[in-house]
């Protein structure tokens, strides 16, 4: 498997893509699927303009607080953003760092009105139940549709634990995680693209990863 560490990532302003005021870092882009997923910097007091892009994405909230629609999202609560409808604003009072996963073209242009239609969701976690998953972890889907093929999970491993992923790709959210004797702390990133070995995945304590697949077409 691949690793790609939070200190190694390559950062953009974004101020020179589409003129708001955050940073973007790069973990993956894969051509292939147009699947896109980057760290997200909004600095303190930072308000994301109501928006459109071509592509969709699922963007997870990792650290402080999102305000949308009156509703308070917080780390692993997840904004769900369609192909071509506007949503937003998104309000960051303390500063946020979010994860997104993009499938498509991520370029923005600021709209005034919501549209007719509302397909953009937005996902608090803790509504959401933990249930079994594989190797004693404990598994919860926050996305599953509505993001073309991408499916995102949060899975929470026990101390002892080990696994042999088949996700594409996962961020460390939380804890400690070794791979082929190297050790991943919070949010660095691993991926395997088709035809990547998969190596074991260890845990010396509780760790919590935000898992990502791309499901089978069809």
């Amino acid at each position: 498997m691949n690793i790609v560490r939070l200190d190694t990532i390559p950062w953009e302003d974004r101020m020179n893509v589409d003129n708001w005021p955050s940073k973007a870092g790069t973990y993956y882009n894969n051509d292939e699927t147009e699947l896109c997923i980057r760290l997200i910097d909004y600095p303190l007091g930072s308000i994301e303009p109501r928006h459109v892009h071509d592509g969709c994405h699922a963007t997870t909230v990792l650290k402080n607080r999102a305000i949308v629609d009156g509703l308070t999202l917080g780390p692993l609560d997840v904004v769900i953003g369609p192909s071509n409808e506007p949503h937003g604003p998104l309000d960051y009072p303390e500063g946020c760092y979010l994860l997104s996963a993009f499938v498509g073209s991520f370029f923005h242009s600021e709209v005034e009105n919501l549209s007719g239609e509302k397909q953009y969701r937005l996902i608090q976690h803790d509504a959401i139940p933990w249930g079994p998953g594989p190797d004693g972890s404990q598994v919860k889907t926050l996305v599953d549709h509505g993001v073309d093929r991408l499916q995102v999970e949060a899975m929470r491993f026990p101390a002892g634990a080990r696994h042999t992923p088949s996700f594409l790709a996962a961020l460390v959210v939380d804890g400690r995680v070794e791979i082929n004797g190297e050790e991943l702390g919070e949010w660095d990133f691993v991926y395997a693209d088709e035809g990547d070995a998969r190596s074991e995945l260890s845990f010396a304590g509780d760790a919590t990863l935000l898992a990502m697949t791309m499901r089978e077409a069809g």
